[in-house]
């Protein structure tokens, strides 16, 4: 008969096993940092592949240049796609020059976005009337000449603050 000090008991092996779970969750990334055909870059969860959606390179669906779904997002948005449109300066009329104005422009009119609410240097827009094929929100970030755009759409709002806080353009 083993004697008490001898092997290690259950509580220990436990204890073990909740410590090594917990350091992989610390030390797995929560998003990853994607390339999007060299024209910005954002951070968003790990493990996603985007491809550009958009009904033509001229106009896309949201009247932008490129429009990203994940690749099995399907046409509903739910509680976690992104998706992640990109405005630049070759969709504008002559005489316009803010992309910016121009995509907010274009998601009120066409997707019945409302303004809801600034963050810094984001745009947070709305729509509520339940269309399931567009995200219930859109975060926006500008560049700082306004001749691109990038907005996040989605469900969870907090966590597309953070993406669209995450874009750098190229």
């Amino acid at each position: 008969m083993p004697k008490r000090g001898d092997t290690i008991n259950k509580k220990t092996i436990v204890f073990i096993i909740i410590l090594i779970i917990v350091a992989l969750f610390l030390i797995m990334p929560s998003s990853s940092t994607y390339d999007f055909e060299g024209l910005f870059t954002i951070d968003l969860p790990p493990g996603q592949h985007y491809w550009n959606v958009a009904w033509c390179h001229e106009g896309g669906g949201l009247g932008c240049k490129n429009e990203y779904w994940e690749r099995d997002a399907g046409c509903d948005i739910n509680g976690k796609e992104v998706v992640v449109y990109y405005y630049n300066g070759s969709l504008l009329d002559a005489g316009q020059t803010d992309v910016g104005q121009y995509a907010v422009d274009t998601l009120n009119k066409s997707y019945i976005y409302q303004f809801y609410q600034s963050d810094g240097d984001l745009i947070v827009l709305k729509n509520d009337i339940g269309m399931h094929a567009v995200p219930p929100f859109m975060v926006g970030k500008i560049s700082d000449d306004r001749s691109e755009a990038v907005f996040v759409g989605g469900c969870n709002l907090d966590d597309l603050k953070e993406y669209a806080r995450s874009v750098e353009f190229k």
